[in-house]
């Protein structure tokens, strides 16, 4: 009698996998840099702290402060420097990011502030429920194919609202050239480029849009955050 055959893991599942170790090792060597005052190994990058982060959290509390009772989802919470200081504009917060021991130190580190912090691939798994969802400077690492898988998953969810953040070159680019996934960005190719989801060979057909955001970064390009409003409702 022949042993049973082992199933071959699903090609959702080997791209998890493969997102997973691959992230977690970006965190582990100190790809994205190193924070000295944490000084636990799990830094996201300088878009996490200084002017940066600043600008942002003070654009979505002028979006969001005077609209209680939403649910936010963070896809690609990263150390969450950025999310612990937005928690409180919402109800409910649900935490995700693809690395899972990032996960395992966030939910110890932030323990006090009422988030659930989950493992999950955006571009593999089931997105969570919520009203606004943000993703901030989470696609430009991933390649075009892994962004689709994101949109697959995005249409089946009710999100009213994507607030998305891109690094973009400064001035005219051609949007979404190819990248692999990892610690890098578009803005490492010749010529530069980024993520606009609303531009070939993406088809995000938002109700409305509008910039609330654009952030320079000297040498580099800009950092910006859209808000996209996806239902009519």
């Amino acid at each position: 009698m022949g042993k049973p055959k082992t199933k071959e893991p699903s090609g959702r599942d080997k791209r998890r996998r493969i997102n997973a170790a691959g992230f977690d090792q970006v965190y582990k060597i100190g790809l994205w840099g190193r924070d000295a005052v944490a000084n636990d190994g799990f830094f996201s990058g300088p878009g996490s702290v200084g002017a940066a982060a600043a600008a942002y959290v003070q654009a979505l509390v002028a979006e969001f402060s005077d609209q209680p009772g939403l649910a936010a989802v963070d896809l690609g919470c990263g150390d969450f420097r950025v999310g612990s200081r937005i928690r409180s504009l919402f109800d409910g917060y649900i935490a995700c990011d693809v690395a899972p021991s990032l996960i395992e130190r966030n939910n110890g580190k932030y323990a006090d502030l009422d988030v659930d912090f989950r493992a999950l691939d955006i571009t593999s798994d089931p997105l969570p429920a919520a009203n606004v969802a943000l993703c901030r400077q989470v696609l430009q690492h991933l390649s075009n194919a892994d962004i689709r898988f994101f949109l697959r998953n995005l249409r089946k969810t009710s999100y009213r609202w994507l607030v998305l953040t891109e690094e973009h070159p400064a001035g005219d680019f051609v949007p979404n050239q190819d990248s692999t996934t990892g610690p890098n960005t578009r803005l490492h190719l010749e010529p530069p480029s980024g993520v606009v989801l609303t531009e070939p060979p993406f088809d995000l057909r938002p109700v409305d849009s509008k910039v609330l955001l654009e952030h320079p970064v000297p040498g580099v390009g800009i950092i910006r955050t859209t808000l996209h409003r996806l239902t009519s409702e």
